[in-house]
């Protein structure tokens, strides 16, 4: 192909700019405009005055596919693979197992079982040496008993976030009474640059940020005082290293899902 062409420099070059020339012929203009002043002053050309046709189009943000996608392909690109150490699961208790009874019960039950006892050997005392043998003795019945009362347990939300297009995934469980959340990273996690994963509770107010979450084991996020509800909104961004600088989401919302009550 003769590129000397004028007509055809303008024909390759309105095309290069307009992203419909492809594949080898892309290739091909590309080196001919690494070396070639002309062609790159009509793509400069064309680049000024197709700049105004996006003009007039609304911006719009990517999906999170989107971010995953570019990353693995700058990762298969560098081909450097960091091993990522799976963190043991969580202990899982069985339902079948019951749950520890509580100290104030065995007191008040051993307590209960030392008055019965007492009654009963007061209420059959053997009269000693001197002593008319006239019966039992009247006694006052010992004074009731009664157990303290159960504490009521902190109320305790769990979730399961996960990212799309990925094995990575959190198990929360979040406790308004020790104003903490407890975060447990599972799976694979996709390599995703120069970011950090910030965690966010989404309320009327707007989204309060609990901290930024672990790739790998376990981390402890802070909570706000005064969380309550049925269940709670969670949702987690892609942030600049070190979390949002203005402490409100700056990238795009990855993942999100409710903190059902569990207890």
């Amino acid at each position: 192909m003769k590129y000397d062409n004028p007509k055809l420099r303008q024909i390759l070059a309105a095309e290069y700019v307009l992203g419909t020339l492809r594949g080898r012929a892309r290739h091909r203009f590309e080196r001919l405009a690494r070396g070639e002043t002309a062609v790159r002053s009509e793509i400069r050309f064309w680049e000024s005055r197709l700049a105004g046709l996006a003009a007039d189009l609304e911006p719009k943000s990517p999906p999170p596919s989107v971010w995953f996608a570019l990353q693995h392909k700058i990762d298969s690109a560098r081909a450097v693979v960091t091993p990522i150490r799976r963190p043991l699961p969580p202990p899982v208790q069985t339902k079948d197992v019951p749950p520890p009874t509580s100290p104030w019960r065995i007191l008040a039950g051993l307590a209960t079982a030392a008055g019965v006892v007492l009654a009963v050997l007061i209420g059959t005392r053997v009269p000693l040496p001197g002593e008319p043998a006239s019966g039992p003795v009247a006694v006052a019945p010992p004074p009731a008993v009664s157990p303290a009362p159960a504490p009521v347990p902190a109320p305790i939300y769990v979730s399961l976030l996960r990212l799309p297009e990925s094995d990575m995934q959190w198990t929360l469980a979040v406790r308004p009474a020790a104003d903490e959340v407890l975060a447990v990273a599972s799976g694979a996690y996709p390599k995703l640059g120069a970011h950090s994963l910030e965690l966010w509770l989404i309320t009327e107010a707007g989204p309060v940020s609990l901290g930024l979450l672990p790739t790998a084991g376990e981390g402890r996020l802070k909570l706000p005082a005064g969380v309550s509800g049925a269940q709670l909104t969670l949702a987690v961004s892609l942030e600049p290293v070190g979390g949002s600088p203005t402490g409100q989401p700056t990238g795009p919302v990855l993942t999100s899902g409710p903190a059902l009550k569990a207890a």
